[in-house]
């Protein structure tokens, strides 16, 4: 059981890494995106063929939040709206050109991210700190399956 200083410095981290990624600011990058925006625009753009709940769910938000956040992207014409041949019912979403395009900015934008984020701190110490990113990553979501 960790003790609650243990605690007190893995917040502290998560307050500091959280601001330093700039996830509370109203604009993800130079867009006019928030951050839950940019990542369902991210996800539909990771996957070829997704339904507003699979959306949902792997980002684990609230349906009708993720239902406004879409219908926004439709209606700015970034993502479209299929019929799905897995379910009649249902729809897939797609990202348009312009869709395609804001995904594959705020994807080389967060990779500049992070690049920045490393770039003073020695090629030793980056693949340490690699190695422990991946080993909290392993040991926190071992039991969650990937797609």
């Amino acid at each position: 059981m960790l003790s609650q200083k243990e605690i007190n410095e893995i917040r502290s981290f998560n307050r500091k890494y959280t601001d330093r990624l700039g996830l509370l600011n109203k604009q993800v990058f130079n867009t006019d995106f928030s951050f839950q925006e940019s990542r369902v625009l991210l996800e539909i753009g990771s996957h070829d063929e997704l339904t507003p709940m699979e959306v949902a769910n792997n980002l684990d938000m609230d349906a009708s939040y993720t239902s406004r956040i879409i219908n926004k992207l439709v209606k700015l014409n970034l993502v479209t709206k299929h019929d799905s041949k897995k379910d009649a019912r249902s729809k897939f979403l797609l990202l348009t050109k312009a869709g395609q395009n804001l995904f594959d900015q705020i994807d080389d934008d967060s990779n500049k991210q992070i690049q920045q984020l490393v770039a003073n701190i020695s090629v030793n110490q980056q693949e340490r700190l690699y190695k422990s990113l991946t080993t909290a990553y392993d040991i926190l979501f071992e039991n969650e399956s990937e797609d």
